[in-house]
C-alpha cells in the first residue's frame, strides 16, 4: 500500500510522470512466478469494468520508489509472488485511477502484510504525498479532510482513505484522493483515484469486480 505513495504524488503533478525503480529495505520480498503473475494481471481493473470516458495509460509491473513519508513498517518478511498494475485517465474530468493487485505466497503473508500497513501512519503518509504533490505542481492549498476507516467494505479486510485538499487558486477548487485497499485470501488489491472538483462514483462496485477475480 505505502509503495503507491509516490504514484499519488505523480498523478497529482502530471499523469505521465515516470516513477523510479528504487526499492526500500523494508519493502516486501519479490519472488515472482508465472502462474501468480497471470493471476494478478487477470484480477486487476480492466477497461471493461469502467464506464465510458476512461482510457488505459499504463499496464505492467508496478513501478517502485522509496520516497520517504514517515511511515515505513518492515514488510520484508512477506513474499509477493505475482503483481500487476493498470492506470487509467478520464478524458472529460481529468480524474486518474491507479489499480494494483499483489499475490502473496500464502494467506498468512498477505494478512500480516495488510495488518502492518492498515495503521494511522498510512493516512499521515498519503497526506504528506498530497501536500508534496501540490507543491511540485506549483499549487497552493491545504488539506481540509483526511479520514481513514478499517471497516470491512470488500474482501476479508479493507482500509479506505479519503483526503481532500482545497487548491487556493482563483477560483479555488477541491482535489480528492480516494484510496481503497482490500485483501481476499492471498491477494491484495488497491484502487487509488485522484479527481478534481468531485469524487469518482462507484468505487466500491469497481473494487468488488476486482475481488471476484481474486481466485
Amino acid at each position: 500500500m505505502k509503495r503507491l505513495v509516490p504514484l499519488a504524488l505523480a498523478l497529482l503533478v502530471l499523469p505521465s510522470v515516470a516513477l523510479g525503480s528504487a526499492r526500500g529495505p523494508h519493502d516486501e520480498t519479490k519472488r515472482h512466478n508465472p502462474a501468480d503473475m497471470t493471476r494478478a494481471k487477470r484480477a486487476a481493473v480492466r477497461k471493461t469494468d469502467l464506464v465510458a470516458g476512461w482510457r488505459l495509460t499504463r499496464s505492467g509491473l508496478p513501478e517502485e520508489d522509496d520516497t520517504p513519508c514517515g511511515f515505513d513498517p518492515d514488510l520484508s518478511p512477506f513474499v509477493i509472488t505475482g503483481e500487476h498494475e493498470r492506470d487509467f485517465e478520464h478524458s472529460a474530468s481529468g480524474a486518474q485511477l491507479a489499480s494494483a493487485v499483489d499475490v502473496f505466497r500464502n494467506v498468512k503473508d498477505s494478512a500480516n502484510d495488510f495488518n502492518r500497513q492498515a495503521k494511522p501512519g498510512l493516512l499521515r503518509c498519503f497526506k504528506s504525498a498530497m501536500l508534496q504533490g501540490l507543491r511540485e505542481a506549483k499549487l497552493q492549498g491545504k488539506i481540509t479532510t483526511a479520514r481513514m476507516s478499517t471497516k470491512r467494505r470488500v474482501g476479508a479486510q479493507s482500509v479506505a482513505l479519503r483526503i481532500v485538499a482545497t487548491v487556493t487558486s482563483k477560483p479555488s477548487f477541491p482535489m480528492y484522493m480516494d484510496f481503497l485497499a482490500f485483501r481476499q485470501g492471498r491477494y491484495q488489491g488497491v484502487l487509488m483515484v485522484m479527481s478534481p472538483l468531485a469524487p469518482v462514483q462507484d468505487q466500491l462496485v469497481l473494487a468488488r469486480a476486482v475481488q471476484r477475480r481474486m481466485r
